[in-house]
């Protein structure tokens, strides 16, 4: 679960700093999507530092709401950017990548939830 961690750590806080500070390299022209990236680059960063403080947890009981949070952060962000996907607006690289975080995410979690109530 550490490597996990370390690559949401290093993907969230890097997707984050890019919407903050580059915004315009996404969206072009317009200023509310890029205002609106800037903020969602700060809800990165601040799953990136969950991702990072998780890693000093040890206690099932401890973890799990970040691995639930993680889980469905993850999981609705690849359901929403396949719907865009359809309609040919993302691209598939980053479905494939919120997707298997949340697979990870959700099977560690239930493993986890599983262990402590027996």
């Amino acid at each position: 679960m550490p490597v996990l961690l370390i690559a949401n750590t290093i993907f969230e806080i890097g997707i984050g700093f890019v919407f903050i500070l580059f915004p315009s390299f996404i969206v072009k022209n317009n200023e509310l999507a890029v205002s609106f990236l800037r903020v969602i680059g700060c809800g990165a960063v601040a799953l990136g530092i969950l991702s990072f403080l998780m890693l000093t947890l040890k206690e099932s009981k401890e973890l799990k709401p970040g691995l639930i949070t993680l889980s469905v952060f993850h999981s609705l962000a690849a359901l929403t950017l396949f719907s865009n996907f359809t309609n040919s607006i993302t691209n598939s690289l980053l479905i494939i990548i919120h997707l298997l975080l949340g697979v990870s995410f959700i099977s560690i979690t239930w493993k986890r939830i599983m262990s402590t109530s027996k």
